[in-house]
């Protein structure tokens, strides 16, 4: 069992299966816990206040262990939770790093970076072609689209061209403003604050003109 984390000053969380439509839901908290609860299989809803349903995908004989598995990483980020019987574990579990808190650490970086040379540098996640985040994005969103492709509903279809629209038309701009961000940033720094890179090998130096028969060089 994890130790829980200091408490946080946040409003407790509650979990509980209602009693009118049997499903369990959780609200309270912070931004923080609503990640926490999104990422345990709850779906968030927003009716005047932000609430959390979960999520159908969770058969009824798992409902119990999901709605203990959230009480446990809640607890364990510091959050007062107020449980039914059901629901109640005195266990914590800690969260794993999230691709999101990865990008909320570069961010950070990027914020306390010493020199443009150093924001560029952390601009290459981001920017790198193929592999990069907003590469990845891209991919995300056309293969959303693949799946609302095959869905085959009325509506299915249009969707489809919302999400390759977002690619090729929102995120297209911002990937090309950040590159040339990153470039302009690199092109800040002089020769002498230049950082070193790794060590390129020495040129050759260039061969001796060959001598013929004749005595003419070639």
């Amino acid at each position: 069992m994890n130790k829980p984390a200091t408490p946080r000053k946040a409003p407790p969380v509650t979990v509980a299966r209602d009693i009118d439509t049997g499903r369990i839901s959780a609200c309270g908290g912070d931004g923080l816990a609503h990640g926490i609860l999104e990422r345990t299989f709850f779906l968030s809803e927003v009716h005047g206040a932000t609430w959390h349903r979960m999520s159908p995908t969770v058969l009824p004989t798992d409902q119990a262990a999901v709605a203990q598995l959230a009480v446990a990483r809640l607890q364990a980020a510091g959050y007062q939770v107020e449980a039914d019987a059901e629901c109640a574990t005195p266990t914590t579990q800690d969260r794993y790093v999230t691709d999101g808190r990865s990008i909320a650490n570069l961010a950070a970086a990027i914020r306390d970076a010493a020199s443009p040379a150093e924001v560029s540098d952390r601009l290459e996640e981001v920017t790198a072609a193929h592999d990069g985040i907003l590469a990845a994005l891209d991919q995300l969103l056309h293969s959303l689209a693949a799946v609302y492709d095959g869905l085959g509903g009325p509506a299915d279809r249009h969707v489809a061209a919302r999400m390759r629209y977002l690619a090729e038309h929102r995120l297209g701009p911002i990937t090309a403003d950040l590159l040339h961000t990153r470039a302009e940033l690199a092109d800040r720094t002089t020769a002498t604050s230049a950082r070193p890179g790794p060590a390129l090998p020495a040129a050759a130096p260039p061969a001796s003109p060959a001598h013929t028969a004749s005595g003419r060089t070639r």
